[in-house]
């Protein structure tokens, strides 16, 4: 879990399938233990899929040494098997590698995927839609990986992940619904996306590559960026490549709607003004004012100033440095080297001890319809001349344009500047 010891337990969101506490996804928490619910609910989605999924043989191993073994194994081939995969990896009971397995099936195979019960609010119309969606890909797409040992009369065959030779008498993974004979070492049989090992060999075939359940959703359906549920309505909102339900395209924070107003998109979700300021803006090094999102910033070795002559200057003499190389030292910045070292500057040149400045200058980023705001560049050696550059800020500020049609909405991006 991200927020270690310091959230007092998971309590769900209204909707956003996050912790109100400390806003780690519910697969985070679920990594600890399992509520009696929540339990219920996989074991019952588990055995769904299972029934639905393509196998050539539905036995299984006994073990109580494993949480979970592939079926029709006996126990020196399920040894041989969990020997492929990374030890955190392997679900033994009580384990770091149980743990990783019960995260993988929420994350993996969402319940909101399939049943309608789990999701916040459809109407009979999305309700239908979703039912006819799950059973379309269950149908179509999901199967079961089976493993068992290459017969060693064969030549072996080549790992459609690896593209590595697997020999007669190794262990391998066999999908049926691949190409006939296609198979994959048991550390290759991987989500095709997120490149994760996938949870208890079940998987959604499309286009000749296998995905987990989640990913392969995602191909046919954009899903909420904040409710993480596929949107089954005609309109939705999209930003920076991501999706939301129209009403759920709102401040993480203070969940005011954005639609049509100012934001900022951190690490995937979007900010109003205010709160953004509220919770990252930096703070100014001279004047101790933070420093809003419209203001220009200068940026060295993590110190922050307002770029305005009054706040970025000389820590002796309160020259300017805009546009002019400076010298760091303690923490302080200064114009020269008599000045850094508490001398009177009239007394010495200071050309020996600073390099020629550049004025500073605006780099576009690649992305359009980011706000650029200032930062200084690369420091030089101790005590000599550094030349502060604007370039881009990380996080950008955009107004959110909600088109209503027919299909996917759009925001369009407007530069502030």
């Amino acid at each position: 879990m991200r927020c270690g010891d310091q959230c007092p337990g998971f309590r769900v969101h209204g909707w956003r399938k996050i912790c109100v506490h400390c806003k780690c996804v519910r697969e985070e928490h679920a990594v600890r233990s399992v509520p009696g619910q929540l339990e219920k609910m996989m074991t019952k989605l588990v055995s769904d899929f299972q029934r639905h999924s393509i196998s050539d043989d539905d036995s299984g191993c006994a073990s109580e040494e494993y949480a979970w073994v592939p079926p029709g194994l006996k126990p020196e081939q399920v040894y041989q098997y969990f020997s492929c995969l990374p030890e955190d990896r392997v679900p033994y009971v009580n384990s770091l590698g149980e743990r990783y397995r019960i995260k993988q099936l929420l994350h993996q195979l969402p319940a909101h995927d399939s049943e309608s019960q789990y999701c916040n609010t459809l109407d009979e119309e999305e309700k239908k839609e979703l039912r006819l969606f799950s059973q379309q890909r269950k149908r179509e797409n999901l199967g079961r990986g089976v493993v068992r040992l290459f017969p060693v009369t064969m030549t072996g065959a080549i790992c459609q992940q690896c593209e590595r030779q697997i020999c007669g008498g190794d262990i391998a993974v066999f999908a049926s619904r691949a190409e006939q004979n296609s198979c994959w070492h048991p550390q290759c049989f991987q989500c095709a996306t997120c490149s994760e090992l996938l949870v208890d060999l079940i998987y959604f075939f499309q286009d000749g590559q296998i995905y987990c359940g989640r990913h392969h959703a995602e191909r046919l359906k954009p899903r909420c960026q904040a409710c993480d549920e596929i949107i089954l309505a005609d309109e939705c909102t999209e930003a920076e490549g991501r999706y939301w339900h129209m009403k759920h395209f709102c401040c993480f924070e203070c969940e005011a709607a954005l639609g049509g107003q100012r934001y900022i998109m951190r690490e995937s979700r979007p900010y109003c003004c205010s709160c953004y300021e509220s919770l990252y803006a930096e703070y100014c090094d001279t004047c101790g004012e933070h420093i809003g999102i419209d203001q220009g910033q200068m940026t060295y070795e993590g110190q922050h100033w307002h770029a305005v002559e009054s706040c970025f200057c000389c820590a002796c003499c309160q020259l300017p440095l805009l546009g002019r190389p400076f010298l760091p030292r303690g923490g302080l910045i200064y114009c020269s080297r008599p000045c850094s070292l508490g001398e009177d500057p009239n007394n010495s040149d200071s050309c020996d001890s600073a390099l020629q400045s550049k004025p500073p200058q605006h780099k576009r980023g690649e992305t359009a319809g980011k706000l650029q705001q200032p930062q200084c560049g690369s420091p030089l050696q101790p005590l000599e001349g550094t030349i502060p550059v604007i370039v881009p800020a990380k996080d950008c500020i955009h107004t959110a344009v909600e088109n209503r049609g027919d299909g996917a909405t759009l925001v369009s991006y407007v530069d502030v500047v």
